[in-house]
């Protein structure tokens, strides 16, 4: 008999300030459009057989994923927030613009 292998599909889940260690494992799980929040996701040049589609990656220690078909590691749909404190300064930038054209416009 040949060597069987189940695919393990995780769907529409959140990982909250976990650590997601892939390293040296082949692991047939797919993560289709999970959250990961402040997450430290581990993956080396060992890691095979995983996929992540149209998730959300925020405040989490990667911002992006490129991976070759070569070990099976596929990146497709998924969001990369920027961390909140990053967010929340920008917001302030452009309020604070904001205000300040409205002022020059008042005068």
């Amino acid at each position: 008999m040949g060597q069987y292998f189940e695919e393990r599909v995780i769907f529409e889940e959140r990982f909250q300030a976990r650590c997601l260690d892939f390293r040296g494992r082949s692991l047939f799980t797919r993560y289709d459009k999970c959250e990961f929040v402040k997450c430290e996701v581990l993956i080396d040049e060992q890691t095979e057989h995983l996929a992540f589609t149209g998730c959300t990656f925020e405040d989490c220690n990667i911002t992006e994923m490129a991976f070759g078909e070569d070990r099976s590691i596929v990146a497709d749909g998924n969001v990369f927030k920027q961390p909140i404190a990053v967010r929340t300064a920008d917001l302030d930038r452009r309020l604070t613009e904001a205000l300040s054209a409205q002022l020059g416009n008042h005068r």
